[in-house]
């Protein structure tokens, strides 16, 4: 809000501001003739921040001249890399004036919600976890230090939240954070209009093995470890 002149646009940008703490779901309109402003940004910030899901309108796509088979596939590119907060939501390309695939936003909105409310078995997080740390370690530090994952759970929804136990949250860096979220994207369906919260956890070897029945990774029926190697 610090960069928006005080006038109308200022007061545009407060009230969308407080209509996002209010929403499950958010649709951000842009135009796709002029691309993000920073205002745009402003707002996507504040969705991720929020833990709202989120789908992009692109408006005014007939408007867009000479498009050709890669238009879209660019525009995409650009609006992903120009709003990296929410990578994660889909994008629509209409048209209000003519009404292009203004329909597909009701569909989209309904998976929004579905997303946003959406909840993992402990067992099937564990084992997309597992594979993404086995596919591609935590980084070691200088000294020697390594983060080590002993296990997750979800903790709630809306957004969907998980707490990842390990030995030291510090080792865990904001690459890896970035790569465990999109690994568990790529493994399960239905995560495309919602941020996922991570909260990393520091827990003791003996404190989690208290909790176990039977050894690390033999199914019984206490919290097994997915990562034997993390001992």
């Amino acid at each position: 809000k610090g960069k928006i002149e005080f006038g109308p646009e200022f007061f545009m940008v407060n009230r969308a501001l407080r209509a996002i703490r209010r929403a499950d779901v958010v649709l951000l309109v842009l135009d796709a003739t002029a691309g993000v402003t920073e205002q745009d940004r402003i707002l996507a910030q504040k969705v991720s921040d929020d833990g709202r899901a989120c789908v992009i309108i692109c408006n005014k796509w007939d408007a867009v001249l000479d498009k050709d088979s890669s238009t879209y596939d660019k525009s995409v590119k650009y609006f992903r890399t120009e709003l990296p907060q929410i990578r994660w939501a889909p994008i629509l390309f209409v048209s209000a004036a003519t009404g292009q695939r203004c329909g597909k936003i009701y569909d989209a909105v309904d998976s929004a919600i579905v997303a946003h409310r959406r909840r993992i078995s402990t067992s099937v997080l564990n084992e997309v976890l597992r594979d993404a740390v086995l596919w591609q370690p935590p980084p070691s530090r200088r000294n020697g230090a390594q983060a080590k994952i002993y296990y997750a759970s979800q903790v709630s929804t809306r957004p969907p939240t998980l707490v990842v136990f390990v030995n030291d949250p510090k080792l865990v860096n904001d690459n890896y954070r970035r790569y465990l979220d999109r690994k568990m994207r790529e493994s399960l369906d239905g995560f495309e209009s919602t941020p996922i919260r991570w909260m990393f956890r520091g827990r003791r070897v003996r404190d989690v093995t208290r909790n176990m029945n039977g050894t690390p990774g033999d199914g019984g029926s206490g919290t097994s470890f997915p990562f034997p190697h993390a001992i």
